[in-house]
């Protein structure tokens, strides 16, 4: 015969076993609503990475750190120069540049350039090179300068430049020959205006020695004309 106490005992197992079978069908319900979570990932490459990028960084700064405190002051114009130009010390001022070049021109030599011949015209800011300028005359190794008269239409129509490379041609037909291989120092128009060579130009010219005075004697008949034969070469190089 079954005593009250069991009664109770079986009601309240029951009980207990409802609840947890609700209990774990509730949770089974919340679990069939939710996406599962993706699984966390290690990503030791890309660590590695970001602390490559990191370091690579650190020393390209510093690299360029150690560049920029390695710059020297060279030399540069702050005008344009002609060729021909007898290098001045206002023409000149200093820049510092990182570059090694055996050709530049520390700005500690400044007082050494001062009296040199520009061989080539330079820009203004440019770097002054050891190879665009002088220490020797224009009228060294055997050359003269000649003056010349030169009519509109005897030489070309957008004038001469210092450097220029010309032939002196008589334009007399006396069937002299004409004289090859001067260079032009100096070129100015006639006219006094920078540009306007329509009234004629006063040219200096650099000739051999031994031309010199048949060229002087060609400009002073106001027969001569120029051929170019090459455009600003540097002075003294042709």
């Amino acid at each position: 015969m079954t005593s009250p106490t069991d009664i109770r005992t079986s009601r309240r197992r029951d009980r207990d076993a409802r609840a947890t079978g609700s209990t774990r069908a509730q949770e089974e319900k919340k679990s069939r609503g939710r996406l599962p979570s993706a699984p966390r990932e290690r990503r030791p490459l890309l660590a590695a990475l970001a602390v490559i990028l990191i370091v690579g960084g650190a020393l390209l700064a510093g690299l360029l750190a150690a560049r920029i405190d390695q710059r020297e002051e060279m030399l540069i114009v702050v005008k344009p120069i002609e060729a021909g130009h007898v290098i001045a010390l206002e023409d000149l001022a200093s820049m510092p540049v990182a570059a090694n070049s055996s050709i530049l021109i520390p700005a500690s030599r400044a007082n050494e350039i001062v009296g040199q011949t520009a061989k080539v015209a330079l820009d203004k800011g440019e770097l002054v090179q050891t190879t665009q300028i002088t220490d020797s005359s224009p009228t060294q190794d055997g050359r003269s300068v000649v003056g010349l008269s030169l009519e509109a239409g005897r030489f070309p129509a957008a004038g001469l430049s210092a450097g220029d490379v010309v032939s002196i041609v008589n334009v007399s037909a006396d069937g002299s020959t004409p004289i090859s291989g001067a260079q032009v120092l100096d070129a100015v128009p006639t006219s006094g205006k920078d540009g306007n060579w329509t009234s004629g130009a006063t040219v200096s010219v650099l000739v051999p020695s031994a031309q010199g005075s048949s060229a002087a004697a060609l400009g002073a008949s106001g027969n001569a004309a120029v051929v170019v034969t090459a455009a600003g070469q540097p002075i003294g190089d042709h």
